[in-house]
């Protein structure tokens, strides 16, 4: 290469060019699904306030995609403190040229759908949006550099950008009712001071950890770790290697959970105070927040079953293969990991909604029912058990230690359901496709079925579980069963493809006792 700008440019490109065509192609296949869905029902007002809502929900919802692609293209600039290069030409050669790929990616998107299905998207806006908000979250992360301060300045951009973009459309404190179609001056201004205080930004945070220096701590981070993990007696040592490893893994990766619960409770609710201000909106949100769990236990499975060095990197180094506990061990000590931060989430969820039901029906505003109609006792273990078996799936196929298997099969899984559901909706008369999103749910519960089963005789043939964990999967899957068979009948429903997708669920429930050491040892062993 004849410069180091240009080796960066050709790294950007030679490391993420997969990376990013999946997310272009993503960013056009996930609207055009729904709107050839919408147009196949019939004419379409794109200019409703509900067709400009899911305007900024898709778009924002490419953006993420587009900045997680620009980042996995791109190693930390610590990789290039060595060059012979200035701080600021560093930063300037490491942000703006992602800044550039995300803001065509996202002008080359809403084009291409405008051009098929004539929707109207703005295109200047939105994609100068993009390129400014990928530059404020890099100086967020590089200025913080892993501290503790990262978290509290990562919500305060993501907000602030997030409610100036709002505004772009409408009045902050109620519904969307345009598109921004016009840039104005001010606008522009707007955004190019916002991309000059983030570049400074990033150019300073960037220079001090060049040189070894570090961010004054905020004092929070160790209070909690006194008081949620206190030092043991002086000269203590642990019991085994596995109470060791699993100290260490309650320590790096055990609160990430329980975090992004409390985290979206309280983003949540500033929504709430923003845009609505009802009480049974509030009350309403704060129940589906069992799904919110279930993104927690999706997020945590993955970062739970991360072995590397890195956070790109997903293979296992040499330092902890090499520790004395066998993989079943190993795999054991990060599911109880695991599992621990999960329910301290869920109980974090549940807390908050006992407070929230206790205060309006203090103030005489709490919704009559409580539970809205179709929400019985069920659907609070059923949060749980949802949750476990999304960390549990992540968890399996993050110690697998393959990052391009990770991919390819979010990508397959992706690719595959806008393939069935254009086919059904498409290809399959009304009734036809009804049957067919009756009957799939069942077939996917008996591949998870047969799958969990054919996990558990691998790992017994290989020494990884031994009877006992196979006697308590068999009877928490039995219980489950029957718990789901039970809701099923006093719901009055009996419906046979809903107890068998229960029972593919339950199955899956259990398959990280056999799947994980699978995993792991893997991984250990490449």
């Amino acid at each position: 290469m004849r410069s180091i700008p240009q080796t960066m440019i050709w790294e950007l490109w030679r490391h993420g060019r997969w990376n990013l065509i999946a997310a272009a192609l993503g960013a056009i296949a996930m609207p055009a699904f729904f709107f050839a869905v919408l147009r196949q029902e019939g004419v379409v007002d794109f200019r409703d306030s509900s067709q400009i809502t899911m305007h900024m929900a898709l778009l924002l919802m490419n953006l993420a995609m587009f900045i997680a692609a620009g980042f996995g293209a791109q190693e930390p600039p610590s990789r290039f403190y060595a060059l012979p290069v200035t701080t600021a030409s560093l930063v300037a050669w490491r942000m703006f040229p992602v800044m550039t790929v995300t803001a065509l990616l996202s002008a080359m998107s809403s084009a291409v759908l405008n051009a098929a299905f004539g929707v109207g998207w703005p295109i200047l806006g939105p994609a100068l949006f993009s390129a400014v908000l990928v530059a404020a979250v890099q100086s967020a992360i590089w200025s913080t550099d892993k501290s503790g301060w990262e978290v509290p300045v990562m919500a305060l951009v993501t907000g602030c950008a997030g409610v100036w973009f709002k505004s772009c459309y409408g009045a902050i404190t109620s519904q969307p009712s345009f598109f921004w179609t016009e840039v104005t001056t001010v606008e522009i201004a707007t955004l190019a001071a916002f991309a000059a205080l983030a570049y400074c930004v990033a150019v300073n945070g960037v220079s001090r950890a060049r040189r070894g220096d570090t961010l004054p701590g905020l004092g929070m981070i160790p209070w909690l770790d006194r008081l949620l993990d206190p030092a043991p007696a002086s000269g203590a040592s642990f019991r085994s290697a596995a109470h060791a490893q699993s100290w260490f893994e309650w320590r790096q990766k055990g609160r990430l959970m329980p975090a992004i619960t409390i985290f979206g409770i309280i983003a949540g609710c500033c929504i709430w105070l923003i845009s609505s201000r009802d009480a049974t909106t509030l009350y309403e949100g704060i129940l589906a927040g069992g799904g919110l769990v279930s993104a927690a236990g999706l997020l945590g499975g993955l970062v739970l079953g991360n072995c590397g060095s890195s956070d790109a990197d997903l293979s296992m180094g040499q330092f902890l293969a090499t520790r004395p506990m066998t993989s079943t061990e190993m795999a054991r000590t990060i599911l109880k990991t695991g599992a621990k931060g999960l329910l301290l989430a869920w109980i974090i969820w549940l807390a908050a909604l006992l407070t929230i039901s206790l205060v309006l029906r203090a103030v005489e505003a709490a919704p009559r029912p409580l539970l809205p109609r179709g929400i019985e006792w069920w659907y609070f273990p059923a949060s749980l058990v949802g949750a476990w078996t999304m960390m549990g799936l992540m968890a399996w196929v993050s110690l697998a230690g393959r990052s391009k298997l990770l991919l390819q099969l979010l990508a397959g899984l992706f690719i595959t359901f806008i393939a069935i559901s254009m086919l059904a909706k498409l290809a399959l008369s009304r009734q036809a496709a009804q049957q067919f999103f009756v009957g799939l749910p069942v077939v996917v519960a008996a591949l998870s079925t047969i799958g969990t089963v054919m996990a558990f005789v691998a790992a017994r043939r290989r020494g990884l579980v031994g009877w006992p964990t196979i006697y308590v999967a068999v009877s928490f899957w039995a219980t489950l069963s029957a718990v789901a068979h039970a809701a099923d009948v006093m719901q009055a429903s009996q419906r046979p493809a809903v107890l068998a997708t229960m029972v593919g669920i339950a199955a899956l429930a259990v398959a990280p006792l056999a799947t994980a050491p699978l995993a792991l040892a893997w991984n250990r062993m490449r």
